[in-house]
């Protein structure tokens, strides 16, 4: 941690969840990581992914029959409102 710089990650907002001095923050950061790699593999964020979470091979052929198309996966990127306003993209409905 802190030794590549990403333009895309804003990691002073991130690390503001975990302390308001950075070298604390870092600590704190790497206790939480550390806490969720101990809880091992989530099912429900391993495998499938888009497809499972929309319900299926039936329900995608369902959605594409009416024309909608599927951006992103909520469970990831948050809902279709903060994934067209983070891509830029028009929102359709």
């Amino acid at each position: 941690m802190g030794q590549f710089e990403c333009s895309w990650l804003d990691d002073r907002y991130v690390l503001s969840a975990f302390g308001r001095k950075i070298k604390q923050a870092r600590l704190r950061y790497e206790e939480y990581v550390a806490k969720g790699v101990g809880k091992g593999r989530r099912e429900d964020l391993t495998g499938g992914g888009l497809l499972r979470s929309i319900g299926g091979w039936q329900e995608l052929k369902r959605q594409r029959k009416s024309g909608d198309r599927i951006k992103g996966d909520e469970r990831i990127l948050g809902g279709r409102i903060l994934f067209c306003r983070c891509s830029s993209m028009p929102m359709k409905r």
